[in-house]
């Protein structure tokens, strides 16, 4: 068993089990500060990270270019160089351990998804492929060296949640599956082959480094947190637009979508256990469908008239939203469902919102709790409620 603690922004400051014991202090903006909880600040060591840029970290130090992405990183076990491009995303990276040197590369397609990861000799010539194949934004299959392959099955349509993998050894032999057994977080915790035998199981540190991994046989599963792959050459996470660093707990670059993914550029989740980010973009807030701020269904400028005659012509309570922080406030909590998860929240303080209900005569009644969905696209469908009146939850309920 495992216990967390929070403070009251619901923050994690302190985790504990038979295995691992840790604890964290956060500034102002969610960033983790060097020290754990009770500790007090060392000599020249702040209770801020200027610019969400954390240069220093239990041992880790950071080096940051013009444009805020990482382009050094020292520690113990080595230096760690990065070269971006043009489009921020990481390209080469050099693992520097005493005097030995290795390089490795990245290619990506047009839409920005990593296709291909190699090795780089000498002369600077690939070798060692590993390639990706994706559907949509999920990844679907990986290929080693030309021969293995590894394809991908998750839980649900939109969901990043891994079901199972099927492995071929070769071409030309039979496939064998291998079944996901994830946290409440969908990262993987356990596989199992056909016969219910684990051939591979791990532990997971709150930020997503390991606190063990145990292989019966060679099975190398290197999926993370949802939508995440591990780079065992360099131990950051692939996470589709941008690299996450477990030892930080953050992003090393800034979001491309800058704040409308939150104020805080380089941050994952305020909560890794219950907060998914499969895309490197975002989860503070989800963002409400098209016409939630304008006068379509469910809509803030919805006419109370027009609201009224879907309630009748529907024979069923209908909410309007009235107003952004109702909206906003709806993005948060759809944010912590999974994608395809539809939930009921207790209403925001102070809401504006309505519920219009059949043979009401156009006079609303106050919501007590929202219905949203994690549409698993960056956006949330639901509308306000009344949970005496409201009919129960349908997977696609509109």
């Amino acid at each position: 068993m495992t216990d967390y603690f929070y403070d009251t922004t619901g923050r994690i400051t302190a985790c504990r089990n038979e295995a691992y014991l840790d604890s964290w202090q956060y500034d102002a903006a969610a960033n983790l500060l060097d020290r754990r909880q009770g500790e007090t600040a060392q000599a020249g060591a702040g209770s801020v990270v200027p610019f969400n840029r954390i240069t220093s970290y239990r041992g880790l130090h950071y080096r940051y270019d013009e444009y805020g992405r990482v382009v050094e990183k020292r520690g113990r076990n080595g230096t760690q160089h990065y070269r971006w491009d043009a489009e921020h995303r990481l390209t080469e990276v050099a693992v520097i351990r005493g005097s030995t040197v290795r390089r490795y590369g990245y290619v990506y397609d047009a839409p920005g998804r990593r296709v291909e990861k190699h090795e780089l000799d000498a002369e600077g010539k690939p070798y060692n492929r590993t390639t990706f194949l994706w559907d949509g934004m999920r990844l679907a299959q990986e290929c080693r060296l030309g021969r293995s392959s590894s394809l991908y099955i998750y839980s649900d349509q939109g969901s990043h949640e891994p079901l199972a993998r099927v492995d071929r050894a070769a071409p030309g032999e039979a496939d064998e599956v291998l079944y996901y057994h994830t946290d409440v977080n969908g990262a993987p915790e356990e596989m199992t082959d056909g016969g219910g035998n684990i051939v591979w199981e791990a532990g997971y540190q709150v930020w997503g480094n390991l606190t063990h991994e145990k292989e019966t046989r060679p099975v190398q599963q290197n999926l993370r947190f949802q939508g995440q792959y591990l780079d065992r050459e360099t131990g950051l996470h692939y996470n589709l637009y941008r690299f996450y660093d477990p030892d930080i707990g953050k992003f090393i670059s800034g979001d491309p979508i800058s704040i409308r993914g939150g104020i805080n550029l380089y941050q994952y989740a305020p909560n890794p256990l219950s907060w998914i980010d499969p895309l490197g973009l975002s989860t503070t807030c989800l963002k409400a469908e098209n016409g939630y701020s304008r006068g379509k269904r469910h809509g803030m400028k919805l006419h109370p008239n027009a609201a009224q005659a879907i309630a009748d012509k529907e024979n069923k309570p209908h909410g309007v939203w009235r107003s952004k922080d109702d909206l906003k406030y709806a993005g948060e909590q759809a944010a912590t469902l999974k994608p395809g998860e539809m939930k009921d929240f207790p209403i925001n303080p102070n809401s504006k919102s309505e519920v219009y209900i059949p043979g009401g005569n156009g006079v609303p009644i106050k919501p007590d709790k929202i219905r949203v969905r994690n549409n698993g696209d960056g956006t949330f469908h639901g509308f306000p409620i009344d949970s005496t009146t409201a009919g129960p939850i349908f997977e696609k309920g509109k």
